[in-house]
């Protein structure tokens, strides 16, 4: 019963960090991308590389998009992350 309890929060936790890390991935990729901080708005030129495929989304409206997916792929390695360290835990 406490198993099964354990298991169902370590799941939810795991399912809310994938869901922030996504949100927030997405808000720093589509700044970094547009050269603006994302939070804020104000332009900002030092936040990372662009590669010249975003340059190519970027031009043609397609970047948030891009931005969404790289987003998702990274929600999700840190989402398995902590869910197996969770796991090992508990």
């Amino acid at each position: 019963m406490v198993k099964s309890l354990i298991m169902s929060v370590n799941l939810f936790a795991a399912i809310g960090t994938f869901v922030f890390m996504t949100w927030f991935m997405y808000k720093g990729a589509v700044g970094r991308i547009e050269g603006k901080n994302g939070f804020s708005k104000k332009p900002q030129f030092n936040l990372g590389k662009v590669s010249e495929k975003e340059l190519i989304a970027l031009a043609e409206g397609k970047h948030k998009i891009l931005a969404l997916k790289q987003a998702i792929i990274g929600a999700l390695i840190y989402g398995i992350i902590y869910y197996g360290i969770v796991e090992l835990l508990f």
